[in-house]
């Protein structure tokens, strides 16, 4: 039987749109009925169309009859491509025995804007931060109207925002992927993402439209363990802005682009507050009543603008409640019947008053008399203390104190209205419901990084099965760009976890993609000694010692063994070698004798 050649990827992704690196590199898999089939040669064949590359002409790349057994990431060497350029290619394999197999059905991927956003300029909202940090400061909503006089051949959108962002065209989004881009040191680089938008494009006039959260961008001084982690003391910050270049291909061949400048718009959007731990504000009551004003240009540096390399954050399991119990009169558990991460899909309720507030609280546990227990996922164990220590105005009704997982809803007064949280994510099992008039409806949703299944587990022994279960939830609880020991009272990509982890997650998924982020992350993060901090991106946490940071080194080995990847550790090599020679000058016996050891054992156990 012959040798097949499938699942084309280029840079770990199928087809990918925006792919920013120059060499990009090539990836497929190999499949036969015969048992001890290997790959001897390969051919690829890349072309600048469809046309072409169904006719074997690879006008971009031939690469020829090559003897190797190589199929992960083989790096481009046609011609140079150019921004946003397509390109079109298969592959053929030969078997051990030197028959030439058939090729793969055909795959592609195009460029992104490679450092060229041309008159693209990041823009923002001119108004200045409240001097309370948690009163109402309502997330900005962009738009832009612009009209089409002819039919749309082809539409790309490469746009991105701090910290987060949702883009629509129309009332259309542009993308099921959430809480995007992925979470980077701002300072060294931004994701972007590119998004095909012909279909949702018309003749006439069109609105693009970009609503722009928090995220970790605009984070609030919350003094997490004891003010260990503040996070607008470590992580560059500012005011939310965005950035987009829309390119339009008419269907008369010619062009029109349309990016963000000064000649757009700003709204307030009906989000008055949006923090990732303490949640998300909304006054339906200011549905359509903001003005629209100027933006201003974001003037502060930020990073390079870098295609989004790893899967994004959608939607990988929706929920409806398996009970709802009325414990106080217009209070109401929902119980999803797992514990993980996500949020609120939907809440529904009837006959609201305007002003009328309904409040949501997360919990994973439940009182002995049913009542919700949040205390597990407040945000960096702030349980007591002052608002006022916590940056809060006095008076101010934020933070909560316990800072518990929330989200608040003031009605508008529709006989019906449906709430949903845009920006963040809770860990949790249970919701409460407050304030709401009658019996409210509610579903829920978990998210992670895309990851995809790389390897199962089943067994006759149900126990075991339930065990493998409970982890994989729970190792993609804890994947949201970053990993993270939990996702709720933290939510911090922390070394440790990796190091522990780390062949458990790339066994059951495709980490590949995620893995070399999260090392670029590291690196990204180094101290300007060479060391390297507890967590990427580094929050302020730097205590736990060396096995922490020991996540770059034993990441870049474990991509070179499991996916072929030798790029990444080219790439990070530097700051992997700065950070050794700094862990030998501190410990020249070669011995660790500090570090944060068994944190939650009950008898202190010897660092070393």
């Amino acid at each position: 039987m012959p040798l097949t050649v499938l699942d084309l990827r280029c840079e770990q992704q199928t087809d990918p749109l925006g792919v920013d690196s120059p060499i990009p590199r090539l990836s497929w898999r190999l499949e036969s009925r015969e048992r001890g089939q290997r790959q001897s040669a390969y051919q690829i064949l890349v072309a600048s169309s469809k046309s072409r590359l169904d006719a074997d002409r690879g006008d971009l790349w031939d690469s020829g009859r090559v003897a190797s057994t190589d199929q992960l990431l083989v790096a481009y060497a046609g011609r140079k491509l150019a921004s946003g350029q397509t390109a079109f290619w298969k592959v053929r394999a030969w078997d051990r025995n030197g028959i030439a197999g058939p090729w793969s059905k055909p795959a592609l991927w195009e460029m992104g804007r490679l450092g060229d956003w041309g008159a693209a300029r990041w823009i923002r909202d001119s108004r200045t931060a409240p001097a309370d940090l948690y009163a109402d400061d309502p997330l900005p909503l962009f738009s832009k109207t612009f009209a089409l006089p002819k039919n749309v051949k082809l539409a790309r959108l490469c746009v991105t925002g701090l910290g987060y962002f949702e883009a629509r065209i129309g009332p259309i989004r542009v993308s099921d992927a959430v809480l995007e881009p992925g979470w980077t040191n701002y300072e060294k680089r931004v994701f972007y993402r590119t998004f095909d938008v012909t279909k949702k494009l018309k003749r006439g006039e069109n609105e693009l439209s970009i609503l722009v959260g928090n995220g970790w961008w605009n984070p609030l001084p919350l003094l997490m363990f004891g003010g260990a982690a503040m996070l607008p003391k470590t992580l560059p910050i500012g005011r939310p802005r965005c950035i987009a270049h829309l390119e339009i291909e008419l269907s008369d061949g010619t062009r029109q682009t349309v990016v963000t400048d000064e000649s757009w718009n700003v709204r307030d959007s009906t989000i008055r507050f949006q923090n990732n731990y303490l949640g998300e504000w909304h006054d339906y009551r200011e549905l359509g009543k903001s003005y629209l004003r100027p933006v201003a240009l974001a003037t502060e540096p930020v990073g390079a603008l870098i295609a989004e390399p790893q899967p994004p954050i959608r939607v990988r399991e929706k929920l409806k409640p398996v009970s709802v119990t009325e414990r106080a009169p217009g209070v109401w558990i929902f119980d999803l019947g797992v514990n993980g991460a996500g949020r609120i899909r939907e809440l529904v309720v009837t006959d609201s008053k305007p002003g009328q507030k309904i409040v949501l609280r997360y919990g994973e546990l439940l009182h002995k008399d049913g009542s919700l227990n949040p205390m597990t996922g407040v945000c960096g164990q702030i349980k007591g203390g002052s608002k006022e220590r916590h940056g809060a105005a006095k008076g101010s009704e934020r933070p909560e104190i316990p800072a518990v997982q929330q989200d608040v809803y003031l009605c508008s007064g529709y006989p019906e209205e449906i709430f949903a949280p845009k920006f963040g994510f809770r860990g949790f099992r249970y919701v409460e419901v407050r304030g709401a008039t009658g019996r409210p409806d509610l579903s829920a949703e978990h998210l992670s990084s895309g990851v995809e299944s790389a390897g199962e587990f089943s067994c006759s022994e149900p126990l075991l099965n339930e065990i493998q279960t409970v982890c994989r939830r729970t190792f993609l609880s804890n994947l949201f760009s970053v990993q993270s020991d939990c996702p709720h009272r933290e939510k911090f990509g922390y070394g440790g976890d990796i190091v522990a982890t780390r062949d458990a997650f790339l066994m059951n998924f495709d980490m590949a993609a995620l893995y070399a982020k999260i090392a670029t992350d590291y690196a990204d993060s180094a101290r300007t000694d060479g060391s390297l901090p507890d967590t990427a991106p580094f929050v302020g946490l730097q205590y736990c010692g060396v096995g922490w940071p020991m996540a770059l080194p034993l990441l870049l080995d474990e991509l070179q063994r499991y996916h072929g990847d030798v790029r990444t550790t080219e790439l990070n090599y530097d700051a992997v070698a700065r950070w050794l020679s700094s862990v030998e000058a501190k410990y020249g016996a070669g011995l660790v004798t500090d570090g944060l050891t068994d944190h939650e054992a009950r008898v202190q156990t010897p660092p070393e």
